[in-house]
């Protein structure tokens, strides 16, 4: 008699368990098993590490796809599994899968849980509900995790156990508490030196508006060692710029999981930060954090076309407005740094131009001066800006952002309101269509469950659609209450601004016009100025 040909799915949910005992026990008890059926061989092994069957969709996890290809070749007859979980844990399709199997003449059996088997309507609802189940605990396991990493988050104590390295600005020692595996977590503490140099990137970031190519370049010059490298990379100051650790709120949860190998980096909104501030990690005040992260998210968005940045795109040159003033003769270029050398009566002498940059690479440009001088610009554009100023000192800008005159959120908190109810009911509707699946394996729905489960998977893409509109409507009302903060924030500069501004360095001035101008565009005949805040369109100087 021909044997019953085995394949054995072991299955882990972190690479460490992979590496430890998890495998190979369930390899073990898989073994010792199929020997005890004399009619069984085991003819392969499918092995997932670090794959969850929590998060996981059965279509991204690659091995359960061959699982399926080989059962349609008939190259295996039985999946063995340790414990049907193994298969996965996801209540609204795992069910399905083994139901897939069985149907095509597979044998699915878990060595703790012997054979799962669907000839009537009472073995159906035991399949579904071995999963409903097994989701359930995960579930309750997540939330468990995540609030045991906000406590420990405001004790400043790691999540895990042993040791690893320490954020830049920080060391360990031993905090006294331990993992279920017996090993001694670790706790942060400041590093002073470091913490200086920590000071003095969100300084230039912030205040003298270096970029973080600039600000990795001046380590290296100052000879200011990192942590692991002899050199400091954009990469690495990018990540110290946004981790909220500085400010005293350690973040977990910043990627998820999208397959076995790959995570997925989370929006800010999304990573778990404590609810109170662990005051003895904080390095940098909060206020200098979230400029920072202004900064940053506005500078992504020019990237991306979506908006104009808060600040000049660099300030290396001697230039005040490169970064922020284009060409308007030619779509809208921007200008860039040009300067020419003269021998003057034996000194050499340096002068400064715009120049727009289309002009390079085409000449369809029809800007009449290819180059204009450092002072003929600026002259220009300061007196306007002085001139701006002058006129709103006059505004009572504080009753006008009272009254919404400048920010109207109506629309936005309206299609909020709707966005939220929409989630609301499409969760009802999930959790209906949930019920009556256990209704359709006890034969009391009339509808199938393959038609169920498609409807359950059109609602849940659905509500991620909705959710990923709630957090663009929750961003633009976040945008609005940022602008509405600027906007106070330069009515209180405007008594000193000019004063400030005369007596600041080159980068300063550049960061102080950054928070008051958008964009300069030249053609031939006039100037065109957008101002941050919008009582006129344009300022038209005369030229």
């Amino acid at each position: 008699m021909d044997k019953k040909r085995v394949g054995c799915l072991y299955r882990v949910s972190t690479l460490k368990q992979g590496e430890k005992d998890d495998i190979p026990m369930q390899r073990i008890s898989c073994n010792n098993f199929i020997k005890s059926h004399n009619d069984w061989i085991l003819t392969k092994e499918y092995i997932e590490l670090g794959v969850s069957g929590y998060k996981i969709s059965e279509s991204k996890r690659d091995v359960l796809q061959d699982i399926k290809k080989d059962v349609l070749k008939k190259q295996i007859d039985i999946l063995l599994v340790f414990m049907f979980d193994r298969i996965g844990r996801r209540e609204e399709e795992t069910p399905f899968v083994v139901e897939w199997l069985i149907n095509e003449g597979v044998e699915v059996w878990s060595v703790k849980e012997g054979q799962r088997k669907i000839e009537n309507r009472a073995d159906k609802l035991i399949n579904y509900l071995t999963y409903w189940q097994a989701y359930g605990e995960s579930e309750k396991t997540s939330i468990r995790v995540r609030e045991a990493q906000v406590q420990m988050a405001e004790n400043g104590i790691l999540t895990y156990g042993g040791k690893r390295n320490a954020p830049y600005g920080y060391e360990f020692i031993k905090s006294g508490t331990y993992t279920k595996k017996g090993v001694e977590r670790q706790k942060l503490i400041i590093k002073e030196e470091e913490a200086k140099n920590i000071k003095k990137i969100f300084n230039l970031y912030v205040k003298q508006n270096y970029g973080i190519g600039r600000i990795a370049k001046y380590l290296n010059d100052k000879k200011i060692v990192p942590r692991r490298s002899n050199l400091w990379s954009v990469s690495t100051v990018g990540r110290m710029l946004e981790n909220p650790i500085y400010m005293g709120f350690p973040a977990y949860r910043k990627k998820t999981t999208v397959d076995a190998v790959t995570s997925k980096k989370q929006p800010f909104e999304t990573w778990i930060l404590p609810e109170n501030k662990v005051k003895n990690l904080a390095i940098v005040d909060e206020k200098i954090w979230y400029e920072a992260k202004k900064i940053r998210d506005s500078r992504n968005n020019i990237q991306d076309n979506k908006d104009v940045s808060i600040k000049p795109r660099q300030t290396k040159s001697e230039l005040l407005f490169i970064g922020m003033i284009r060409c308007g003769e030619c779509g809208f270029s921007f200008m860039t740094a040009n300067s020419k050398k003269k021998n003057k009566n034996g000194e050499i002498v340096k002068h400064l131009y715009y120049r727009c940059s289309g002009t390079r690479s085409s000449n369809n440009c029809t800007l009449n001066k290819k180059s204009i001088k450092k002072a003929e610009v600026e002259n220009i554009v300061l007196k306007c800006v002085y001139d701006f100023l002058d006129s709103l000192s006059q505004v009572d800008l504080s009753n006008a952002i009272k009254k919404g005159v400048l920010n109207n959120c109506d629309n936005e908190e309206k299609e909020l309101i709707n966005c939220e109810q929409k989630i609301n009911e499409v969760n009802s509707n999930i959790e209906v269509l949930k019920n009556e699946v256990i209704k359709s394996l006890t034969g009391e729905s009339s509808f199938t469950s393959d038609l169920l489960n498609e409807l359950i998977n059109e609602k849940e893409e659905e509500k991620i659609k909705l959710l990923n509109l709630k957090e663009e409507l929750d961003n633009k009302m976040n945008q609005k209450k940022l602008k509405e903060d600027e906007l106070l924030q330069i009515k209180n500069k405007i008594p000193v601004w000019k004063n400030e501004f005369e007596k600041a360095d080159l980068d300063v001035k550049k960061m102080l016009l950054s928070e008051i101008i958008k964009e300069i565009r030249i053609f031939n005949d006039r100037y065109e100025i957008d101002f941050r805040l919008e009582l006129s369109d344009y300022i038209k100087p005369n030229t």
